[in-house]
């Protein structure tokens, strides 16, 4: 959910159908029935993804969703948010952490990686660039990184 910024209601619902591990990709269908697609960035996740997959098999589990519950069920939204509290608590993270909470890192770390925001409101999903703006709040390093990048004054001294 932090690599891709997809919603907890959008997670538990991706199909085994839907994944393209050679495309590196997955189709998700968001609010309003819009379809799109978020991407496997890198072999970990890839790996991970491809195990997850082989393990459904061999469990030999007749739900197409991806996500399963200890029963082989398929995987509530209120089971994911719970394996999330749980595994933060394991971690020893003190505040509690949401799926909305992942969705919002993962927007922010794209726009202080210089993401332009139109991409970053695809990924989400998102009809509206103004909906987009309220989950990616500049953080101050980012700030700090652009206008040091642009070094107003340092240009202007130079063109002396």
């Amino acid at each position: 959910m932090v690599a891709t910024g997809v919603r907890v209601n959008e997670v538990v619902s991706i199909e085994c159908r839907d994944i393209d591990l050679l495309g590196r990709s997955i189709r998700i269908v968001g609010k309003g029935r819009r379809e799109r697609h978020v991407f496997l960035t890198n072999e970990w996740i890839t790996g991970l993804t491809e195990t997850y997959l082989r393990t459904r098999e061999e469990l030999g589990l007749e739900h197409p969703r991806l996500l399963f519950n200890r029963r082989h069920g398929a995987l509530t939204p209120a089971a994911m948010r719970t394996r999330l509290r749980k595994a933060s608590e394991d971690a020893g993270v003190r505040v509690r952490v949401t799926p909305h909470m992942l969705r919002h890192t993962a927007a922010t770390q794209l726009i202080e990686a210089g993401v332009d925001i139109r991409f970053i409101q695809r990924l989400l999903g998102h009809s509206s660039l103004t909906t987009t703006e309220i989950y990616t709040h500049v953080s101050d390093r980012a700030l700090m990184r652009v206008v040091s990048d642009a070094d107003v004054l340092g240009r202007s001294m130079q063109v002396r």
